[in-house]
């Protein structure tokens, strides 16, 4: 399985440890074969329980195809558990973290409030430096309990991956669906 370079990835996908060669398997059935995507790429991450992958369709769509084929069909996510998109994938320093942020904040209008959401893996980076350095580029208005849009920030050792999203629709979470159910 090739590496991927850093701009390569834009879709996260979630699974647990040990378990990224069924994962993969998982991903390759419903991206690859479902969806029809020729030339999905999939790479381990050096995190266990996370995967990096590249898709030729829009990832936000992906996961909205994905979400309702989820609804019919729950129990065939055993492995591919989480999905989030990725519109941004830069080197993980502050700099070119708050560079991928400006390039994003046209998907944040003026009347929308927003939240910065940092997950960090393999990283020195500290949480907060991460969070008031995205946020001090951001000129809207702050909420962090129901904001309109969350600007998601998934460091994952020596790359980071950014989106803007709405967390309710734009991140497919088996787990949270299941839940959602019973």
């Amino acid at each position: 399985m090739r590496r991927a370079r850093l701009q390569d990835y834009n879709l996260l996908v979630a699974c647990p440890r040990d378990r990224e060669k069924a994962a993969i398997s998982e991903i390759r059935y419903f991206i690859g074969d479902l969806l029809a995507d020729s030339e999905l790429k999939i790479s381990r991450t050096p995190v266990s329980g996370l995967l990096a992958c590249r898709t030729s369709l829009n990832p936000f769509e992906v996961i909205h195809q994905l979400k309702e084929f989820a609804i019919e069909n729950p129990y065939q996510f055993r492995f591919a558990i989480r999905f989030t998109p990725l519109e941004e994938c830069v080197n993980s320093e502050i700099t070119s973290i708050v560079e991928a942020t400006q390039r994003l904040l046209p998907k944040i209008s003026e009347e929308e409030s927003f939240r910065v959401t940092v997950k960090r893996r393999h990283t020195e980076l500290e949480n907060m430096d991460v969070v008031t350095a995205v946020a001090a580029v951001i000129p809207r208005k702050v909420n962090l309990s129901d904001p309109d849009k969350t600007v998601l920030v998934e460091i994952v050792g020596e790359w980071t991956g950014l989106s803007v999203l709405d967390e309710k629709i734009d991140i497919l979470s088996i787990m949270t669906m299941r839940d959602d159910m019973y």
